[in-house]
């Protein structure tokens, strides 16, 4: 049963996306750890912005099947089965993109909030548009956010603080819960809903 739920919801895809975004953040990791000229907290922002993104963005269809009023129908623990895949989501992708990343917790955080955003996206508009508030978060954070001073801009700017910036953790645990909350008790939103 537990080969059917992956494969129906997409996971060989996501799990080979997920390699491949690793790869792209462990060579920007390297090529710009490898440049005197950069600054080294301030050049890695990007990569601590977008590798996160793409794997949360890559998750979102996996958080529903096929057919989602079918599923329902199932009589099955779908909380504990959501919570499960998110759970195992989360924690693979983390983990991977901190390896990828030499163990930068800035990519754990990151990965923490985008996937938060993304469930909670899930719940509330669907899959196939799951994306888009990460993206546009992340994007006008990234573009609108003041430079790296400690202060309170770490709470909204999460996305591009460095990981020795405390504040930016509380945010990110505060969307994270909600979104996971948010996706466990009411599922994906069903297609035509």
């Amino acid at each position: 049963m537990i080969r059917l739920h992956l494969r129906a919801r997409g996971v060989p895809a996501f799990a080979a996306g997920l390699l491949v975004v690793a790869a792209l953040v462990a060579t920007a990791m390297r090529f710009l750890a490898t440049r005197p000229f950069f600054d080294p907290v301030e050049a890695r922002t990007p990569v601590l912005a977008v590798g996160p993104l793409l794997a949360a963005m890559l998750l979102g269809p996996t958080l529903a099947g096929a057919d989602e009023w079918l599923e329902r129908g199932v009589p099955v623990p779908w909380r504990l089965i959501r919570t499960g895949h998110l759970a195992a989501a989360v924690t693979i992708t983390a983990g991977l993109l901190a390896l990828a990343g030499h163990g930068d917790a800035a990519l754990i955080r990151n990965t923490l909030g985008c996937v938060g955003l993304v469930a909670a996206g899930a719940a509330l508009i669907g899959t196939r548009l799951a994306w888009l508030p990460v993206l546009a978060y992340v994007c006008a954070v990234y573009a609108a956010a003041p430079p790296l001073d400690g202060g309170p801009a770490q709470i909204w700017a999460w996305p591009v603080q460095p990981s020795t910036a405390p504040l930016a953790w509380w945010p990110v645990l505060a969307v994270f819960t909600a979104g996971t909350a948010l996706y466990v008790l009411r599922g994906a939103r069903a297609d035509g809903a």
